[in-house]
Order: C-alpha cells, then sequence, then structure tokens
C-alpha cells in the first residue's frame, strides 16, 4: 500500500480523484436491497468519512480507519456537522490490533485494490475475516481489470485475484462488474462489486 504521506499529501493537494463527499450508491444500494440492520461496521480506508457518516445516520455503529491525518480530521469535522456518532482512526487497518467479533459488516470503497502482492492480500483478507463476528460480511469495491480506460484510474484487479486471495476466508456471495460512483467530468472507472460471508 501507498504510504501515509502519499495520502496526505494527495489530500493537501486536493488530488483525490476518489472523493464524491456523499456515500457511494453502491453503498446505499446494497443496504437498502438486502435490507441490513444497524450492526457494527468498519470502513477499511474510509477517507473523509462520507460512506461511514451516511452509515450512522441508518443507525449502524460506524468505525472508521485511514492513512490520511488530513483525511480523519476532515471526517470527524463533517460527522460533527451532521450530528452522528462515528469513531474514526488515524491507523494502519493492517497493523492495528483489533480484537476478533469487533465487527458485523467490513466495507472498504477502493482499499483492498491498493494491495498489489497476492501474499499481503491474503493477509488483508485474513485480518478482515478475524475481525468481523460469525457470519459477518464484507462489501469491497475493487478496480475492474477489464478497465481499458487510458491515463490514471483506480488499481484495478481480475475476478481470479479477488477470489484467489478471498475464498480462503470468505464465500463469495457475488462479484459483479459496475463502476464506482463518481463526481466528476468523464465516464465513471469499472469496478467489481464484490459480497462475501465469512467461512464458519
Amino acid at each position: 500500500m501507498a504510504s501515509h504521506i502519499d495520502f496526505d499529501q494527495r489530500y493537501k493537494t486536493g488530488n483525490t480523484p476518489w472523493e464524491i463527499n456523499r456515500p457511494d450508491q453502491n453503498l446505499i444500494d446494497f443496504v437498502k436491497e438486502n435490507r441490513l440492520p444497524p450492526c457494527r461496521v468498519i470502513d477499511i480506508g474510509c477517507g473523509t468519512g462520507s460512506n461511514l457518516i451516511w452509515l450512522a445516520s441508518q443507525n449502524f455503529q460506524a468505525t472508521g480507519y485511514d492513512l490520511s491525518p488530513m483525511a480523519i480530521t476532515i471526517a470527524r469535522e463533517k460527522a460533527a456537522a451532521c450530528g452522528v456518532t462515528c469513531t474514526f482512526f488515524n491507523k494502519d487497518f493492517l497493523v492495528e490490533a483489533l480484537a476478533p467479533d469487533s465487527f458485523d459488516f467490513a466495507f472498504d470503497r477502493g482499499c483492498f485494490h491498493h494491495i498489489r502482492d497476492h501474499d499481503k492480500r491474503l493477509n488483508f483478507a485474513a485480518k478482515v475475516a478475524t475481525t468481523l463476528g460469525e457470519n459477518g460480511i464484507w462489501l469491497s469495491l475493487i478496480g475492474n481489470n477489464d478497465e481499458t480506460r487510458e491515463g490514471e484510474g483506480p488499481p484495478k484487479l481480475s475476478a481470479s485475484e479477488i477470489t484467489m486471495a478471498a475464498e480462503p476466508y470468505f464465500k463469495i456471495v457475488s462479484l459483479k462488474a459496475h463502476h464506482f460512483d463518481f463526481d466528476h467530468e468523464g465516464l465513471p472507472a469499472m469496478n467489481w462489486v464484490c459480497l462475501m460471508k465469512k467461512r464458519s
């Protein structure tokens, strides 16, 4: 993954094409279509907190981790302005000691795909699984390797790269090609919307 300085510098310069300052429609659709009841949720790589703030407004017990101090500062300010309770940590999810069964639902919008090494992706999936309780679910929005756009865009993984990392720890419920919710000019980047359930 990129260093703390990389992400913080990008927030400081405003070079954050992933930032839409509202919850991603993929997340909203998932929660509403599946009638997911409020539970303990962790947003891994929460950025400035838009997705977590929306979840908190839906009565989820909301916790977020991000590497950027600036992003976390903004997230706390946004949550306070919205009048919702979220817990934000400026820490690395992968190295933070989290107790087993700390959460019921894990969400990440473009965090997992930053891990370019297979063994490290396995470690990421294992950490998510350990953090989740029995029947825990993980919704991950991942850059899609079928994307043919030129120039900059999110990191991309193939379906096989995702399944090889996740399946030792999760049953893949669905893996569908879609696109990131987008708030800029041009076409939105393709993604995988990957829904996983923790193995017993």
